[in-house]
């Protein structure tokens, strides 16, 4: 990248962009299956149910929640980056063409460039 410049290879972002989205499924899927299970699992509540079992629960009941909330977020967050990355594409690849033909029918419109753009 020149200094002032960005460049950008749109089909290659456009991949990533994808990438990301298909991450982002895989891990929400990944949560719905085994975060499922844990909550299946846990709903079981194989640390019993005496003083002890419930003090457990008591505790782990909350982080449970919060892991398997986070893990979901997570998923729709990356899911929804890889949108985000292919829109930005996709507006960057039409403002740059909208530029350039712009400029092409100011430049087409005078012989030379205003003096301040030489």
């Amino acid at each position: 990248m020149a200094e002032g410049e960005i460049w950008l290879d749109p089909e290659r972002a456009r991949r990533g962009g994808a990438d990301l989205t298909a991450a982002g499924e895989a891990i929400g899927a990944a949560r719905r299956e085994a975060g499922g299970a844990i909550a299946a699992a846990s709903a079981e509540r194989p640390w019993g149910r005496d003083d002890i079992g419930a003090a457990f629960e008591k505790h782990y009941r909350g982080y449970e929640e919060t892991l398997l909330r986070a893990w979901e977020l997570l998923g729709r967050s990356v899911q929804g980056l890889g949108g985000e990355v292919v829109r930005s594409v996709v507006s960057t690849v039409e403002t740059d063409g909208g530029a350039s033909r712009r400029l092409g029918d100011i430049l087409r419109g005078h012989r030379s460039p205003p003096r301040h753009w030489r």
